[in-house]
């Protein structure tokens, strides 16, 4: 019977985890729902994301005590219902305080929901498949990149026939991964940790140079990511509107948003080979392709006369932003989990997102403030000053990880 369970949760682990990522069909239509049908300005827009960031900040601590008394196994189900609840309150929010309210939900579901990590990491040594971690995880993330590059040609279409379709469909998804939760469980005994087992090692994380490492790297990698993300994108389409029309303008960028999403897709489906290859330069590796994309972007804006040059360098950037992001996180996660005792690991997943949400609040309100009165180069050059410190801690940890002997006794794992 046991192993009956084990092995639905193989199968349905994958699917639930990449059709749960993100909220599906609203990350593809967010700020067109916000404005056309909740009649959001630009500044209330950009707000929801300062103010959800910071409330789940301020309310890590708590969340974090909450998962350790209720377990892996129902801090999944209860992230699950949560993405379900920010869905409807999103969807059907009349205004500014309870749309912002589902937006703060959101966050917050994911804290519990990132559990699922730990389940998958527990479950997976239960049945001596250890070394499986980044192989399932590339499957989960191989399907949300599937399911958002065919949502991204759709919604848009989806929302001129109603414009609450693709938040119904959003809502449709969250509910099928809601039921799809309860087939994730943690078999293991490190679920719930016992109170005996919190005695006996105080359950609270050593923080040897891996482990500070790890938190730094992951923490300022995203941020980059995302923002280069944002930004580049923004600034490519700058630069087009002062060649083209708005709509030949539109026409490229959507062709580079296609193209990027096919990309995504197949750097999901080839990282366990290029994991199995590399290993741990993988975590070298990485940093140094986000720092060359962001590179491009910048010198591929100052080319003048060869427009069809200039763009393409432009895009190539923007294209590898997306290369590198599923990857990047499924290795940092396997390193945690590999690098960490079982009484630690919910705590150092939440710590390593928290990490991620102080940087990303900051960065997002510091670039807020310096395009006031600066263009976006300035932000971009800022990005790449940032990906090359990112690298330097990225060099760090790869040390680290191959001397990890030797500090092992300082974590006793």
């Amino acid at each position: 019977m046991e192993q009956e369970k084990m092995t639905k949760f193989n199968k349905i682990f994958p699917w639930y985890s990449g059709l749960s990522d993100d909220l599906l069909f609203w990350v593809a239509i967010d700020t067109l729902f916000l404005t056309v049908v909740k009649n959001f300005n630009a500044s209330q827009i950009v707000s929801l994301t300062t103010v959800s960031l910071i409330t789940c900040i301020a309310l890590q601590v708590p969340l974090l005590s909450i998962i350790k008394k209720i377990g892996n196994t129902n801090s999944v189900r209860l992230g699950s219902m949560l993405l379900l609840i920010s869905s409807l309150l999103l969807t059907f929010g009349p205004n500014y305080i309870v749309v912002a309210l589902g937006n703060i939900i959101y966050e917050i579901a994911f804290t519990f929901k990132n559990m699922s990590n730990a389940i998958l990491k527990n479950n997976l040594e239960l049945q001596n498949r250890n070394d499986e971690y980044i192989r399932v995880k590339t499957k989960s993330t191989t399907i949300y990149a599937t399911a958002t590059m065919i949502i991204s040609f759709i919604a848009s279409l989806m929302f001129n026939l109603n414009n609450y379709l693709p938040m119904l469909a959003c809502i449709t998804s969250c509910l099928i991964c809601f039921i799809l939760s309860f087939y994730i469980v943690d078999y293991s005994n490190y679920n719930k940790i016992k109170e005996e087992t919190k005695n006996k090692y105080k359950t609270k994380i050593n923080y040897n140079k891996l482990i500070i490492a790890l938190i730094i790297s992951y923490g300022l990698f995203y941020p980059i990511v995302a923002s280069g993300h944002t930004n580049g994108k923004l600034f490519i389409q700058q630069e087009l509107l002062l060649i083209f029309n708005v709509q030949k303008a539109a026409l490229i960028i959507g062709g580079i948003l296609c193209v990027s999403r096919i990309v995504r897709v197949i750097s999901n489906m080839f990282f366990n080979k290029i994991h199995n290859k590399y290993k741990e330069k993988v975590g070298i590796i990485l940093p140094i392709l986000l720092s060359i994309s962001i590179i491009l972007i910048i010198l591929g804006s100052f080319i003048k006369n060869f427009i069809a040059l200039k763009f393409s360098i432009m895009s190539l950037g923007y294209i590898i932003i997306l290369f590198i992001r599923d990857p990047f996180k499924v290795y940092m996660q396997d390193l945690a989990l590999r690098n960490s005792r079982k009484e630690n690991q919910q705590q150092l997943l939440t710590i390593m997102e928290l990490a991620r949400k102080i940087i990303r609040a900051i960065m997002s309100l510091s670039f807020t403030i310096i395009l006031i009165n600066n263009s976006m180069i300035k932000v971009m050059i800022i990005l790449f000053i940032l990906s090359i410190i990112e690298i330097i801690i990225s060099i760090k940890l790869y040390t680290l990880t191959l001397n990890k002997d030797e500090i092992k006794d300082e974590e006793n794992i």
